[in-house]
């Protein structure tokens, strides 16, 4: 794999930044914090996701959004990712909206795992596409942070779950733990097993008292059944008796309730026909205040005119307008006639002849001032030439003094050929100078007298020109007042013809004097009003024919409640007649009931007591039942625990030491390569022949000095760097030999020098063409490395933000 190029957006301290990744060592340099590491997370984080990395630390603390580009390259084939980060309310996730792959040009959207996925086949990382997991390979083969690796080293733990992921040997310790969590487990159910099958002769021994319990039970049962089958059929006489007294007393219920009913319509009818009577009377009352408002409305006559009320409005309308239009004429008349006659009093009679005279003064003044500003105009354009000549000729002449004062401090060697300069010929070119100086001095006193002289012919036109504007500006104040004496007197004129149209029509009407409005609006009023007459009498009309029908109506509803009456009285007295027939029937039925309540109170006693011995029963045919489901049960379990004994044995005794074996064995397999290539790079690192390193059973780093053994927390920073980086770097050389897209390509290398010396620091060009990479990345503080590097990339922080410069 190769890295093309990164665009950063709102990512940490990066607003946007965009860098291209070229090959061969690239060095990314800048102080502590400038957002060097960021570059690396970014890359990151645009190949395999947030992994176990927060989003919210990755999206810049102020945006809402934020993205990553990644072009790289693998097998010769280019690749486009883009990952985007999202701010909403319940946090920074990623945003499968706006997350692709861009194969061949072409764009294919994909969620944020998805992506993943389709890394991880393009790059052949044969391993999980958790989105929650880093890439072990990634992490191994191409770029570890320092520290991370430091940390390694001084965590024994781990450090070998290290080696494990980075060489896919983990499902050994992972077996083993899981072994080891389900021996825990089986000996927690082994006890659980064997605590539950320890009653069962308890158990049996209750079984055989309990049969005795029901041998007795049901025999008392029986008996209790058989009187209780006595009971029951004496209940059922009694029954029988009652329902027969019930019906008869029922047959008395109803002919009471009846009568009630009957005696309940016969006063509902009375009180209708009341209520009847009573509208009767209003009715008569509202028809005889209806015939007089009639005779009263009759009265009024229709006006004699055939103009419908629309019609009338609009003339009214007509009429006003003309009125309003007179108003406003007169007024408008009288207010121009005013203005005409205090014009006539400032200008005179000869108010035509004065403005004629005045516009030919104006315009003979608009020339002449129009003539001397074009000669102003040609004034200052020639000021403007004289004035640029004057600076070229000033430029000219402090050029030529430069050179004099230069040929005056030569010497005897000419500055450009290197030749001798005899006195004669200094002196030649010095007068030379000198002689076009004065000419020049010459000329710009002539140009200086020419620029004063138009100047002042300048000032003298200017004063002119407003002399005359002065002049026209009094002219132009009086031909407006003529002008406007001229319009309103014409106005005036126009409104005393309008006046007198508007009067004709008003005389010319069919009113003969009188007001046309006022007589129009009392012609509406009066047809309005027999219109409104007309409308009532229709309704009074309306009115006394329904009230007409509903007296015919009620009288019939009279006669009908009339005749249901007496028909209800009569049956009343039949009724009547019945109930009088019947005996006391009341007394006999709770007689009755009393016996059977007596009856069914020792039914129920004697039920109670056969429900409780059944329930005893049931209850103890339960328990056997029980207790022998709970002896089966425990059998079960007997043979369940001896199961788990077998299986707590086979992993104690079998299948963990095995496992242990095997991956003890795959371990020493790997740590001779790990060793070979451990000593190599810790060689190329450390020039010490006093000092040498090598790698343990347990993969950790021994450093020897003259025989004894050192621990690594007693070691330099810079050695302690060294042993780190060369752990590093054999990690990262086995990785790449098992991997086979990452066999010779890229390799990342975070902060690999810090703490080194500088004599250390000169084994790095050593250690860089060693790797034989394609593309080197290195991120560090120290500027010694630029010599060693092919590309150098400045990263500054300045008010936040952070900036990626190429310096070549």
């Amino acid at each position: 794999m190769l890295l093309n190029s990164l665009i950063i957006d709102n990512i940490r301290s990066y607003e946007h930044e965009e860098v291209e990744f070229p090959l061969g060592i690239s060095l990314f340099e800048g102080d502590i914090g400038s957002g060097k590491s960021t570059v690396l997370m970014a890359i990151e984080f645009a190949l395999f996701g947030l992994g176990s990395q927060k989003a919210e630390s990755l999206l810049a603390k102020k945006s809402e959004l934020g993205s990553v580009i990644l072009d790289f390259s693998v097998d010769g084939e280019k690749y486009e990712i883009k990952r985007t980060l999202l701010r909403k309310s319940s946090g920074v996730n990623q945003d499968p909206k706006n997350s692709w792959i861009k194969i061949d040009g072409e764009k294919e959207p994909l969620s944020p795992s998805e992506l993943k996925q389709r890394v991880l086949q393009i790059l052949k990382f044969n391993e999980p596409a958790d989105p929650k997991a880093e890439s072990k390979i990634f992490r191994y083969a191409i770029f570890t942070p320092q520290e991370a690796m430091k940390e390694v080293l001084f965590d024994s733990k781990k450090r070998l779950e290290t080696i494990r992921k980075a060489f896919g040997i983990e499902d050994y310790s992972i077996a083993e733990s899981n072994a080891r969590e389900v021996l825990t487990e089986i000996k927690t159910k082994s006890a659980v097993l064997r605590e539950k099958f320890s009653d069962i002769a308890s158990l049996e021994s209750e079984i055989n008292e309990s049969k005795g319990i029901v041998s007795k039970l049901e025999s008392e049962i029986s008996q209790k059944q058989d009187w209780h089958k006595v009971l029951e059929k004496n209940e059922s006489k009694k029954m029988q008796e009652l329902k027969e007294l019930q019906a008869k007393n029922n047959d008395k219920v109803k002919l009471e309730l009846n009568k009630e009913n009957l005696e309940e319509k016969i006063e509902d009818g009375k009180a209708r026909i009341v209520t009847i009577e009573q509208k009767f009377a209003d009715y008569e009352i509202e028809l005889k205040e209806n015939n007089e408002k009639l005779e009263k409305l009759l009265e009024i006559k229709k006006p004699e005119t055939a103009k419908s009320i629309p019609d009338i409005i609009s003339e009214i309308k007509k009429f006003q307008k003309i009125n309003d239009d007179m108003i406003k004429s007169k007024s408008e008349k009288n207010s121009i006639h005013q203005d005409v006659t205090r014009l006539k009093e400032k200008f005179g009679d000869k108010i035509d002849s004065e403005k004629k005279s005045i516009e030919n003064t104006l315009n003979g003044l608009l020339q002449e001032k129009e003539s001397l500003e074009k000669f102003t105009d040609e004034i200052k354009e020639k000021l403007e030439k004289i004035n640029e000549q004057k600076i070229q000729k000033e430029t000219l002449k402090g050029s030529l003094e430069k050179e004099i004062s230069k040929f005056s401090q030569l010497g005897n060697t000419c500055p450009t050929c290197k030749q001798e300069i005899t006195d004669k010929h200094h002196h030649s070119l010095v007068d030379k100078k000198k002689k076009k100086v004065k000419s020049l001095e010459i000329e710009l006193q002539s140009i200086t007298d020419s620029f004063f002289k138009s100047n002042s012919k300048s000032k003298e036109i200017q004063s002119k020109i407003e002399s005359y504007g002065q002049e026209i500006s009094q002219i132009q104040g009086i031909i407006p007042g003529i002008e406007e004496f001229k319009v309103k007197s014409a106005r005036e004129n126009q409104l005393e013809n309008e006046i007198k149209e508007l009067e004709g029509k008003l005389q010319d009407s069919e009113f003969k004097g009188e007001n046309p409005v006022e007589y129009l609006t009392d012609l509406k009023d009066r047809v309005m009003l027999f219109k409104s007459v007309a409308d009532q009498i229709q309704q009074i009309i309306k009115a006394k024919q329904k009230g007409e029908k509903i007296i015919v109506d009620h009288q019939q509803e009279v006669n009908s409640i009339t005749s249901q009456i007496s028909e209800r009285e009569a049956e009343l007295e039949q009724i009547q007649k019945e109930l009088d027939s019947f005996e006391d029937s009341e007394t006999s039925v709770t007689s009755k009931e009393d016996e059977l309540d007596l009856l069914r109170k020792d039914i129920t006693q004697v039920s109670s007591t056969i429900a409780a011995l059944l329930e005893n029963l049931k209850n103890q045919n339960e328990k056997i039942k029980e207790h022998e489901s709970k002896i089966t049960e425990s059998r079960k379990y007997e043979t369940k625990y001896k199961k788990f004994v077998q299986f707590q044995q086979w992993l104690e005794a079998f299948f963990i030491p095995t496992i242990s074996q095997i991956e003890k064995q795959v371990l020493l397999s790997i740590l001779q390569n790990f060793n070979e290539t451990y000593t190599r790079w810790y060689s190329i690192l450390v020039e010490d022949p006093t000092k040498e390193s090598r790698i343990d059973e347990n993969f950790t780093p021994i450093v020897n000095q003259d025989g004894f053994d050192q621990e690594i927390g007693y070691l330099s920073g810079g050695e302690k760097t060294s042993i780190a980086l060369a752990y590093r770097l054999t990690l990262n050389s086995l990785m790449r030999k098992e991997t086979e897209s990452m066999k010779s390509n890229l390799l990342i290398l975070d902060e690999p020098t810090d703490g080194f010396s500088k004599n250390q620091l000169g084994k790095i060009r050593e250690l860089l063409d060693e790797l034989k990479s394609e593309q080197i990345v290195l991120v560090s503080h120290e500027k010694e490395l630029e010599t060693y590097v092919d590309n150098i990339f400045q990263i500054s922080k300045e008010n936040g933000l952070s900036k990626i410069l190429r310096l070549n």
